[in-house]
């Protein structure tokens, strides 16, 4: 089969690089299979924990402030007296709204602490060298990933199919 020629309106490639030196393919064929590793410009660098702990030590801050502010919030309600439901539908209504109120602090509350505790548990592992590690491959989390939530503790693909799994399950 003849080769075509290029065309006058078709641009002429460039001529091959002949610098002297390995080219990928001669590059490729003598790598040893053991540092055979993908190039992960995403993955964080040993001892590069510094910006991480800062994020992780704000939000602990922010947390906790907004745990403190909640309880203030939680100990003036209970305070309140509680309306006497001696038959009036006004007085039933008030007091499913407060018990409505009550619930829902202590649902945020309660959502507030979890986040708390996964924060914590990002700092200790920092602390122990493991941080960044996807607990459910081992794998390197992404490095864009923890910048967003510096306490993930799932990579993009172990989260994806943590979340398949529970809307599956209901």
């Amino acid at each position: 089969m003849p080769q075509k020629r290029p065309s006058k309106s078709t641009p002429r490639r460039r001529a091959r690089d002949t610098r002297p030196g390995p080219t990928a393919a001669r590059k490729a064929r003598t790598a040893s299979p053991d540092r055979a590793q993908p190039a992960r410009p995403d993955r964080i660098p040993a001892g590069r924990y510094e910006a991480y702990t800062r994020l992780l030590l704000e939000e602990r801050r922010r947390l906790r402030q907004e745990l403190s502010q909640m309880e203030e919030h939680q100990v003036r309600t209970e305070e309140k007296p509680v309306a006497d439901i001696s038959g009036y539908e006004d007085d039933l209504v008030d007091v499913a709204t407060e018990t409505f109120e009550r619930e829902k602090g202590l649902a945020l509350e309660s959502s507030v602490q979890g986040m708390l505790q996964m924060v914590e548990e990002a700092l200790r592992k920092i602390r122990q060298g493991t941080y960044g590690v996807c607990e459910g491959c081992g794998q390197s989390i992404d490095a864009n990933r923890l910048r967003a939530i510096p306490y993930a503790r799932l990579c993009i693909r172990c989260k994806e199919r943590e979340e398949r799994l529970r809307s599956l399950a209901r």
